[in-house]
């Protein structure tokens, strides 16, 4: 859960190369029908920029797979 913006995101584990605060953009539907912890794959990440200047990564169409449930 972001403390920010009380919505659950989707991070980088450890031990992948990516910094692990870093939000990975993908379906706030996907993302809300699974509980927090469940871990999810994803290819084809792109790096990208808010205006604010955040950087975050964006999955490409917003695509993620579940690959284990806690």
């Amino acid at each position: 859960m972001d403390p920010e913006t009380s919505r659950v995101r989707v991070r980088p584990l450890e031990g992948q190369g990516l910094p692990t605060n870093i939000l990975i953009e993908c379906s706030s539907e996907e993302r809300k029908s699974h509980p927090v912890g469940t871990k999810f794959k994803t290819e084809n990440v792109k790096v990208c920029k808010k205006t604010d200047g955040r950087i975050y990564l964006r999955a490409k169409d917003q695509w993620i797979c579940k690959i284990q449930k806690v």
